[in-house]
C-alpha cells in the first residue's frame, strides 16, 4: 500500500476548519473555487481541467482544508490562488475507481477514519493524531478522465 512519490505543487484555495458546513463537508468552500474565474483560468492554461483536489493539513489542534488541483514539479500560480509544496515521500495509497466529484462534498467525518483506518489496518504507522506527524497530510486526487480518486496518506519524508 506504500509507495515513493516526488514533490508536488498544490495550488487551489485554503479554508480552516471553522469553514465546515453543518454536515462536515466543505461543498459551499468546493463550489466557490470551483466558481472562480482565476482558478477556471489557471485549469484551462495548464490542461488541469480534469483534476480536482482536496488536501487536509492537520496541526495539533486543528486543520485546514484545501481545495484545487495537484501538479508536478513547478508551476505558475496567479494571484488570488496559493501554493502548497508537498515533499517527497513515502505515502500509503488507496485508489477508487467509478467516482465523482460529489465524493468532495461528502462529510470529512465519515471519509478520513474509513481511509485511515485502511491504511492502519495494512500495516501501516498511523499517528493518532494526525496533526502530530510530520507530513500531516491526506490528499484526494480525482481524474475525471478515468473516474479514479486517489487517496494518499502521507507517510514520512524521503531524502
Amino acid at each position: 500500500m506504500t509507495k515513493q512519490v516526488e514533490k508536488k505543487v498544490f495550488v487551489g484555495t485554503p479554508f480552516p476548519d471553522s469553514m465546515m458546513d453543518a454536515q462536515k463537508s466543505f461543498s459551499e468552500s468546493n463550489k466557490m473555487v470551483e466558481e472562480n474565474d482565476t482558478f477556471k483560468q489557471f485549469l484551462k492554461v495548464n490542461d488541469l481541467e480534469n483534476k480536482k483536489t482536496a488536501m487536509v493539513v492537520f496541526g495539533p489542534e486543528n486543520f485546514m482544508y484545501w481545495y484545487g488541483v495537484i501538479t508536478d514539479g513547478d508551476i505558475e500560480v496567479p494571484k488570488g490562488l496559493m501554493k502548497f509544496e508537498l515533499p517527497k515521500a513515502e505515502v500509503a495509497e488507496e485508489v477508487i475507481e467509478n467516482s465523482n466529484p460529489v465524493f468532495f462534498d461528502l462529510p470529512l467525518n465519515s471519509v478520513l477514519p474509513e481511509f485511515i483506518k485502511k491504511v492502519a489496518e495494512s500495516g501501516v504507522e498511523v499517528y493518532e493524531n494526525m496533526g502530530d506527524s510530520p507530513v500531516p497530510y491526506i490528499v484526494e486526487d480525482m481524474d475525471l478522465d478515468n473516474k479514479k480518486l486517489t487517496q494518499t496518506l502521507y507517510v514520512k519524508v524521503s531524502e
